[in-house]
């Protein structure tokens, strides 16, 4: 989760003791019982921003409050206080194209341990959209509140074992983006709209924690009319529960010590079953719990070999993903990146993996922004044996535009340790009937990985037409569309700086 600076960051930004079960009414309706009209009512404030413009050339610097004297938060280290009555104060990067406008305005969320950059929002400014790059509390120039740290994520009480989600940095940095869309609204009211804002057409988007925060801001803010997430899934219980997962390593060897010691101290996980602490986080910071009321369309793009949100974690939240309602035109989509880490795209095989990422992007916020075109809808995969051959079947309903090429991707292992991984291969499926289909020889090799069988094979399909679109499947194994119930177990890159060896996963929970 920590971001990744190199040629891959710097492209594909150019686009853009006491245990207790809880049984409390507080997490009767997580997450949405965090955000009450009262609250609302503050975020879209306009009177209270206290916004101050400062040009810098060919971008502006933006500040403006988030909340004001109000604020509550946990300390990161010792002596691991809660601070109440804090004011935070959010800047940001502004930019704009160079035409005339007016135009949809993006927030735009950055990565853990990341910050805002006004690089980046020129980029996305390129492509036609108004960018805010905004800084997290306490990241970049933003002051005030808790700093981006996992025990930050996880300090979710003012009282041992009592629920208070506001107190987790996340909760501060789903208020800054929400905030940061009234801070453009407030900008598109001056007078001229030098800013050549178009305050009917908010989009956000982000990458990793930023992902995160797109699912989050999209699932609560009903303002938002665009989302792009970006390395990022859900199902957090079950994700954290394969050998290396950064979610239950950062919990053990990045909080206070309670998984290693087995004592339960204020914001300290000691258990992940049946800890409040854990329960409380999971319940309100987990994206799959924002997953069934997002506002605007939600494309996610995430590789196959993201080493921090594997690939039954993408099937859960995909799965999960349904409209809040207020937007006819909500649809999902997902583009898996085969081959990719966390950083999305393969570095040693740059411009052919990149290239279907911007023309997707790109495609995706005209539908959003623009009634553009649709894109194909998610295909299905069927597989069966044929004697010494597997069988695939593909379908897909159309888009807007015709299909130009259909692929399945197939691989037989999850090898998320080198550089570039290189499991997954393609074959062009031919059409067949009213679908797509193509054979696999079974015994056959992989570019890595044990042979191709029945028993072993991972695959899913991706569809590209003519609007410029590539949509993928879900993800599948065994024959069945792949869940954590599986016997699929991903190879864990180790978390990066570390020098100890991993904790072991947590063993299930007992109903």
């Amino acid at each position: 989760m920590r971001r990744r600076q190199g040629l891959t960051t710097l492209v594909f930004g150019a686009f853009f003791g006491l245990q207790c079960a809880v049984v409390t009414p507080a997490l009767a309706q997580a997450p949405l019982d965090l955000w009450p009209p009262a609250t609302i009512a503050k975020i879209e404030d306009r009177s209270t921003l206290n916004l101050q413009v400062i040009p810098q050339g060919n971008y502006w610097e933006v500040f403006f409050d988030s909340e004001i004297g109000e604020a509550k938060w946990a300390d990161s280290a010792p002596p691991y206080a809660v601070h109440t009555g804090d004011t935070i104060r959010i800047h940001g990067y502004l930019a704009m194209p160079s035409s005339v406008g007016p135009y949809p305005a993006i927030v735009i969320g950055h990565g853990h341990g990341g910050s805002g950059d006004p690089n980046l929002a020129r980029a996305v400014a390129a492509f036609g959209y108004v960018a805010l790059s905004i800084d997290g509390p306490r990241a970049g120039q933003s002051t005030g509140g808790p700093e981006d740290t996992e025990q930050a994520w996880i300090s979710v009480e003012e009282a041992m074992n009592v629920p208070s989600p506001e107190v987790s940095f996340l909760y501060h940095y789903i208020y800054a983006g929400m905030r940061a869309i009234t801070a453009l609204d407030e900008l598109s009211r001056f007078e001229g709209n030098p800013f050549r804002i178009d305050n009917t057409r908010f989009g956000v988007m982000g990458a990793s924690m930023g992902g995160q925060f797109t699912y989050y801001v999209n699932g609560v803010d009903d303002r938002v009319k665009g989302a792009v997430a970006v390395a990022v899934a859900g199902d957090w219980d079950n994700l954290l529960r394969y050998p290396g997962a950064w979610l239950y390593h950062g919990l053990y060897h990045y909080t206070r010590n309670g998984l290693k010691s087995g004592q339960d101290f204020l914001n300290t996980v000691s258990n992940v079953c049946e800890d409040s602490t854990y329960r409380t986080f999971v319940s309100y910071f987990d994206p799959i719990q924002y997953a069934p009321r997002q506002h605007a369309p939600l494309l996610t793009i995430i590789g196959t070999h993201d080493q921090y949100f594997t690939l039954p974690a993408i099937n859960a939240t995909f799965a999960r993903l349904a409209s809040a309602g207020t937007n006819p035109r909500f649809i999902k989509r997902i583009m898996l990146a085969a081959n990719g880490k966390h950083e999305v795209v393969n570095e040693d095989d740059l411009l052919p993996t990149l290239r279907p990422v911007l023309a997707n992007v790109d495609r995706w916020l005209r539908y959003c922004f623009s009634n553009g075109a649709a894109p194909p809808a998610t295909p299905t995969v069927t597989m069966h044996s044929d004697g010494e051959s597997l069988v695939f079947g593909v379908a897909a309903a159309l888009g807007s535009g015709p299909l130009r090429s259909v692929h399945l991707h197939y691989a037989t292992q999850v090898d998320t340790i080198p550089d570039a991984p290189c499991d997954f291969a393609s074959l062009r499926l031919d059409p067949v009937g009213k679908g797509y289909g193509g054979t696999l020889p079974i015994g056959g090799l992989p570019p890595c990985g044990p042979p191709v069988r029945p028993q072993n094979v991972l695959y899913y399909a991706s569809v590209q037409d003519d609007a410029g679109y590539d949509i993928s499947s879900r993800l599948y194994y065994q024959g069945r569309e792949m869940g954590f119930e599986t016997d699929f177990v991903p190879r864990i890159e180790h978390y990066p700086k570390d020098h100890f060896r991993v904790a072991p996963p947590p063993p299930p929970c007992i109903p």
